[in-house]
């Protein structure tokens, strides 16, 4: 019974959102229906939709080579391409979107020196829908990327050698036996890249491509009375929804645990290919991070160099970094756990509570975090006002909006635990404590901590949460970040983005060099 009350407020705390939308909607049904068929609202439909296909494809294209290579090849490098593959989800999406323009906007670094050698005229733009795609896949393919990883470290060869002994074509092995144990990493990967791209606003805003996330910023500062506003969050909630629906369907409660050995891996003999298809392996690494970082760094010299302002640059920078990583850590913890919480009893399967509360999960982190942000302005106002701006109200929007980032690692290292062990552990006479210790504990615990890097990331790099929930005076690098690009202080802001990328890569590192990365499946 106890559970079940938790699993209530939970839902209704992670539903928060939804519920200030419909209590704020200035529209009846039957002009809601008038406003979303308007050539506009469709057009930034189209463009969202058309974004999230676009970035989730190219992600998906990047990832499956890129893993298969690292994991089980004889690719030059391999032990550290695994872990350098990684390093663009450290990035903010502005500095990255702000990097990619100044590398190759039409007079950008790449202008420079082809116009130098070869006298060529300004690059095509780089705005709009093919700067977005490039940037956001850059950003997020690590999410299908790490789970990949994971699977084909778990992949049992001796099914594909059956396969092809057994007489069955190359094409039917891939659609019968790879693609079948492939299929629910990538699409549990693709659910995440899919929430973010839905509601990044970062890119999008600078790259100048309309999407929900800009329909809503614009109209909140342009219009009488946000007028549309909560209306158009409500058609990202119903493609959020969508997305969960086809997510669930491509998973299909799959069975998909491997007890294979990953001790003895089968390791594809490239030949002299392997130095052919090396150059090609580095080039997300190297678009994706080397190449913003030596931007960042051009900044900050050029800044020290020409405004001679070092002495005053780390005036307050040591408080922004102990305060960033401190809320970071605080709030990792947290949402970890009670996103641990939340799988088991998704996993209990209790009636209609599990799956409530497994939908609802997912709802903030296909929001722009300014409506998370309104929302929970909202209630603690007119409900709660005693921890209004305070960290509590904070570490909420973190919640609600990075919950997913945590539920689906855990959720997929739970779904991946063999149900025959625990079987097995009570047929040795064991109780449910220690068996669900010995067996659920430490065999999701890689899982858990993957969760717990990756939402200590999106804490770190999150910025309008964090301007509108945080105490006053309370200032992180994210927020730095951007006070000192408004104010067109580059050094200042290539300091911030070099110490918050540097902050946010080493966890990330460590863990996919780490043998905890070996057993994470998405």
């Amino acid at each position: 019974m106890l559970i079940i009350f938790w699993a209530i407020i939970f839902s209704i705390i992670l539903s928060l959102p939804i519920i200030y939308i419909f209590l704020k909607i200035t529209f009846g049904i039957n002009l809601f229906f008038d406003f979303i068929l308007n050539y506009n609202i469709l057009k930034i439909t189209i463009n969202s939709v058309l974004l999230v296909l676009l970035v989730v494809c190219l992600a998906t294209l990047i990832s499956l080579p890129l893993a298969f290579l690292n994991v089980r090849t004889n690719l030059p490098f391999a032990k550290y391409l695994i872990s350098i593959s990684v390093l663009p989800i450290a990035l903010p999406s502005y500095v990255m979107a702000t990097t990619q323009i100044e590398l190759w906007g039409p007079r950008g670094i790449a202008y420079d020196i082809l116009n130098k050698f070869f006298g060529t005229g300004p690059l095509p733009s780089f705005y709009g829908l093919s700067g977005s795609v490039i940037v956001l896949t850059l950003i997020t393919y690590p999410y299908i990327y790490i789970g990949l990883c994971a699977t084909f470290r778990r992949f049992d060869f001796q099914m594909i050698d059956a396969s092809r002994t057994l007489g069955a074509s190359v094409p039917k092995t891939f659609s019968k036996i790879i693609f079948p144990l492939v299929m629910p990493t990538v699409a549990s990967g693709s659910l995440l890249v899919s929430l973010y791209v839905l509601s990044d606003f970062g890119a999008v805003a600078l790259l100048r491509f309309n999407t929900f996330t800009i329909a809503i910023f614009n109209r909140m500062y342009s219009s009488i009375g946000n007028y549309g506003v909560l209306e158009i969050c409500s058609i990202a909630i119903l493609f959020c929804f969508f997305i969960l629906f086809i997510e669930s369907r491509t998973r299909s409660n799959s069975r998909y645990f491997s007890n294979s050995n990953t001790a003895n891996l089968k390791i594809l003999d490239l030949g002299y290919w392997r130095w052919i298809i090396l150059p090609f392996a580095l080039i997300p690494s190297i678009l994706g991070f080397l190449l913003p970082v030596l931007v960042l760094i051009y900044w900050f010299i050029s800044g020290v160099y020409f405004d001679n302002s070092f002495d005053n640059l780390f005036k307050n920078i040591f408080s922004d970094i102990l305060s960033t990583i401190l809320i970071s850590f605080v709030s990792a913890l947290i949402i970890t756990l009670l996103a641990t919480i939340a799988v088991l009893i998704i996993r209990k399967k209790i009636r209609i509570i599990s799956f409530v509360l497994e939908k609802v999960s997912y709802i903030g982190l296909s929001l722009p975090g300014i409506v998370v942000a309104m929302s929970l302005v909202f209630f603690t106002i007119n409900y709660i006002d005693i921890i209004y701006q305070t960290f509590i109200v904070l570490i909420l929007g973190y919640l609600i909006s990075f919950l997913p980032a945590v539920i689906t690692p855990v959720k997929s290292s739970v779904s991946q635990i063999d149900p025959s062990l625990e079987e097995a552990s009570y047929t040795l006479g064991k109780g449910k404590i220690m068996t669900f210790y010995n067996i659920i504990v430490k065999l999701s615990t890689p899982g858990v901590i993957y969760g717990g890097i990756l939402v200590f990331i999106l804490c770190l790099k999150e910025l309008p949460l964090t301007l509108i929930l945080s105490p006053l005076g309370f200032s992180t690098l994210a927020t730095s970040i951007w006070s000192s690009a408004s104010e067109a202080f580059f050094m200042d802001t290539a300091a911030a983005s070099l110490i918050l990328i540097l902050i946010a890569g080493i966890p990330t590192y460590l863990f996919m060099s780490n043998d905890l990365s070996k057993k994470v499946g998405l």
